[in-house]
C-alpha cells in the first residue's frame, strides 16, 4: 500500500513538469563530473575590459545578512543565525559552519558586503576587502566541493551584481580589484553556460540579471552576445512570469519583491549598454509596482503568502524609492474600500485591511514556493496585523518545512487533518486543487467576495468555499462551507498576529486585544472556540509566539462555520445558511448571496 501511495505521489508530481525541465535536469546531472574541468578552463581565459558606463543598480542589502561588529570580534549574521568571523579570516571555516544550504548560499552571495560599503567606516571596508581577498584565494578556483554551492548558477547570479557595485565604488585595493575583474568574467562565462532551464521561474530571471549586469559592465563581442541572449530570453520569460495584474507567477509575496528588483537591475544594465530591449521592461515593472502597492499591509510590509518572510528582502518602501517611485502612499485608502487585484480581493479603509487569496497555489510546473493554502487570508486592524500566515521556518527537508507548507498553519478550513495539496520534500507538490471563479460585489454597507476550490475531492468533498463580507468599521464575516456526503473532521482556524492576545474566552466568543484596541470574535453556528499556541515565523527561521483560534467538529456535509469579527459594543450581525443561500442581517440592512 505504501509503495502504491509513493507511485501515486510521484505520478502527480512529475506529470506537471515540462519536458524541457526534465531534459535540462538530466543534462545538468550528466555534466556534473566534467564541471570542475570546464570551470578551470573558463578561469584560464583572459579577462574582459570594462565598458566604462556606470550601472545604476538598486544595490539594496537584505536585512537578514549583515557583518556585525562586537566589542571584541565580528559576527556574520545570516537568516537569524550568527557565526563568529575567525581571525585570521578563513572562508572554509565559515563555509563549514553554515547551519543549512540556504545559509551557505547567502554567505556566497556576499550581499552583506553592501552594508560595509554603505557604512564606509575604514575598518569595515578593510574587513570587506579581507573577505574578498580570502574568497578569491579559497573559492576563486575549481577546487573540489565548490561547484554545488559556491559556483551554483543561482549563487553566481546574485554575487555578480554585488561585485559590480563594489568595483564601481572605486575604493577597492588595486590588487583585489584586478583579481575580482578576472574572476568576475569567469563567473559570467560560467553562468552563460549554466542557465537554470531545469528550474525556470525566479532562478532563471536571476540568471538573466547576473548575465545582463556582467554584459553591461564589460565590453566587447562576448559581453554583447550575453546582452543579446538576455534580451532574446527575457521577452518570453517576462510574458509568462509577470501576470496581467502585475504579480510574479510563483505567487509568493516575497519573491514578487525579489523579481521586481531583478527586473529593475536588468533594465538598468540594458540602459547602461544602450540595448533596445531595456525600454520593454518599463511596462511590466510598472505593473509589478502597482500590484505591490495593492497588497501591502498598513505597516508597509507584504503578506506572508507562499514562501515569504519579512527579512529576506528590502522593504517595499525601500524598493519603490530606489526604483524611483513615490512610496509615501503605500497602503493608501482607495476610492472604493474593496477591489479585485487579479486573483485577490482586497478590502482597505484607513483603519482596516483584509486580503483574500483566491488564486492557484502557483504555476503547475514550478510549485517549489507554494503552500497548501487555497483561499487563505491575512488582515490588519488599525495598523496592527490581526490575522497572519505562518511564515517560513526553513528550506531544509524537515518537519518544520512540512509544517510551514501544510494546511494547518494557514487561515483556511482543514478536513480530516489532511493537506489541501500534497506538499512534500522541500519544494515538491503532488496532488493539488483548483480554485473556481472569484465572485464579488457591494450592496449597501456590505462588501463581499467568495470563491471555492476542489482540493479535498480526494476525500469525497467536491467543493470547499469561503465567503468574506466586510463592513467598514466592522463587523467582518468569514464564512466557510463544504459539500459532500460522508462524515469528516472539520477544523477552521484563525491565527492571530503576535501583538494580539486573547483577553477573555467565553466558549462561543473570545475577546482579543492589543495595546490600543480590542475586538470580539464570535463563532457561527455558535460552536465552542478553542484557543491554543501557534508557531509563527515572520522572519526566516525565527520563531515568534502567536495564538490561534479554532472551531472543530465531526459532522456530515453540508458543513458550514463562520467567524464574526467586530469591535466591542458593536451591534452583532446575525447569519443563516440554508439551501446554499447565505443570509446576513446587520442593523437595518440585509445581504442575500446564493453560494452555488
Amino acid at each position: 500500500m505504501a509503495a502504491r501511495s509513493e507511485i501515486f505521489r510521484w505520478f502527480h508530481t512529475l506529470r506537471y513538469y515540462r519536458p524541457r525541465q526534465v531534459l535540462f535536469r538530466l543534462r545538468s546531472l550528466a555534466r556534473r563530473r566534467t564541471a570542475p574541468a570546464r570551470l578551470r578552463r573558463l578561469l584560464r581565459l583572459p579577462c574582459l575590459q570594462p565598458r566604462g558606463k556606470r550601472l545604476h543598480l538598486l544595490g539594496l542589502p537584505i536585512p537578514s545578512a549583515a557583518l556585525v561588529r562586537g566589542p571584541e570580534e565580528r559576527e556574520l549574521r545570516i537568516l537569524g543565525h550568527a557565526v563568529k568571523v575567525p581571525s585570521p579570516l578563513d572562508w572554509q571555516s565559515l563555509h563549514g559552519a553554515a547551519p543549512s544550504r540556504l545559509w551557505r548560499f547567502h554567505l556566497h552571495y556576499q550581499e552583506f558586503l553592501l552594508n560595509c560599503e554603505d557604512e564606509a567606516a575604514s575598518d569595515d571596508l578593510d574587513m570587506a576587502w579581507q573577505f574578498l581577498d580570502g574568497w578569491l584565494a579559497q573559492f576563486g578556483n575549481a577546487g573540489a566541493g565548490v561547484i554545488d554551492d559556491v559556483w551554483h548558477p543561482y549563487v553566481v547570479s546574485r554575487r555578480i551584481p554585488v561585485w559590480v557595485e563594489l568595483l564601481q565604488a572605486g575604493s577597492l585595493p588595486e590588487g583585489t580589484a584586478s583579481r575580482m575583474m578576472s574572476c568576475l568574467a569567469a563567473q559570467a562565462r560560467w553562468l552563460a553556460d549554466n542557465l537554470e532551464w531545469d528550474v525556470c521561474g525566479n532562478h532563471l530571471l536571476q540568471n538573466l540579471r547576473g548575465l545582463a549586469v556582467a554584459g553591461a559592465f564589460f565590453c566587447g563581442d562576448e559581453a554583447d552576445a550575453w546582452l543579446h541572449r538576455v534580451g532574446r530570453i527575457l521577452r518570453d520569460q517576462v510574458r509568462e512570469q509577470v501576470l496581467p495584474h502585475g504579480e510574479h507567477f510563483e505567487r509568493a509575496s516575497g519573491y514578487h519583491i525579489d523579481m521586481l528588483m531583478a527586473l529593475a537591475d536588468i533594465r538598468a544594465a540594458g540602459h547602461a549598454a544602450d540595448v533596445a530591449w531595456a525600454a520593454e521592461l518599463d511596462e511590466p515593472i510598472e505593473r509589478m509596482v502597482a500590484f505591490l502597492r495593492q497588497i501591502v499591509h498598513p505597516d508597509g510590509q507584504i503578506p506572508l503568502f507562499g514562501d515569504s518572510s519579512l527579512d529576506l528582502y528590502p522593504t517595499p518602501r525601500e524598493v519603490l524609492e530606489r526604483i524611483g517611485h513615490n512610496s509615501h502612499d503605500l497602503s493608501r485608502k482607495e476610492a472604493a474600500p474593496a477591489r479585485i487585484v487579479g486573483d485577490y480581493w482586497v478590502f482597505r479603509t484607513p483603519g482596516e485591511f483584509l486580503i483574500l487569496d483566491a488564486g492557484p497555489v502557483g504555476p503547475d510546473h514550478l510549485p517549489a514556493h507554494a503552500h497548501a493554502d487555497l483561499l487563505n487570508i491575512e488582515a490588519s486592524w488599525q495598523g496592527s496585523r490581526l490575522f497572519v500566515d505562518g511564515g517560513v521556518a526553513t528550506y531544509e527537508d524537515s518537519p518544520e518545512r512540512a509544517f510551514c507548507r501544510g494546511t494547518s498553519v494557514h487561515n483556511v478550513l482543514e478536513i480530516d487533518d489532511r493537506n489541501q495539496c500534497d506538499v512534500w520534500s522541500r519544494f515538491r507538490m503532488g496532488r493539488r486543487g483548483r480554485t473556481g471563479r472569484l465572485r464579488y460585489g457591494s450592496q449597501g454597507p456590505f462588501h463581499w467576495a467568495w470563491c471555492a476550490h476542489n482540493a479535498y475531492r480526494f476525500l469525497g468533498v467536491p467543493k470547499v468555499g469561503r465567503l468574506i463580507v466586510c463592513i467598514a468599521g466592522g463587523p467582518w464575516i468569514l464564512f466557510d462551507w463544504a459539500e459532500g456526503r460522508q462524515a469528516h473532521r472539520f477544523v477552521d482556524r484563525l491565527r492571530l498576529g503576535p501583538d494580539w492576545k486573547v483577553v477573555v474566552c467565553q466558549g462561543k466568543q473570545v475577546i482579543v486585544g492589543n495595546e490600543s484596541h480590542s475586538l470580539i470574535v464570535r463563532s457561527f453556528p455558535e460552536s465552542p472556540i478553542r484557543v491554543g499556541p501557534a508557531r509563527y515565523y515572520p522572519r526566516f527561521g525565527q520563531l515568534s509566539d502567536a495564538t490561534e483560534l479554532l472551531q472543530e467538529c465531526r459532522s456530515n456535509p453540508p458543513f458550514h462555520a463562520a467567524w464574526i469579527v467586530s469591535p466591542r459594543g458593536d451591534e452583532p450581525a446575525t447569519l443563516s445558511f440554508q439551501d446554499s443561500v447565505f443570509r446576513l442581517n446587520w442593523q437595518d440592512s440585509q445581504l442575500l448571496i446564493k453560494l452555488a
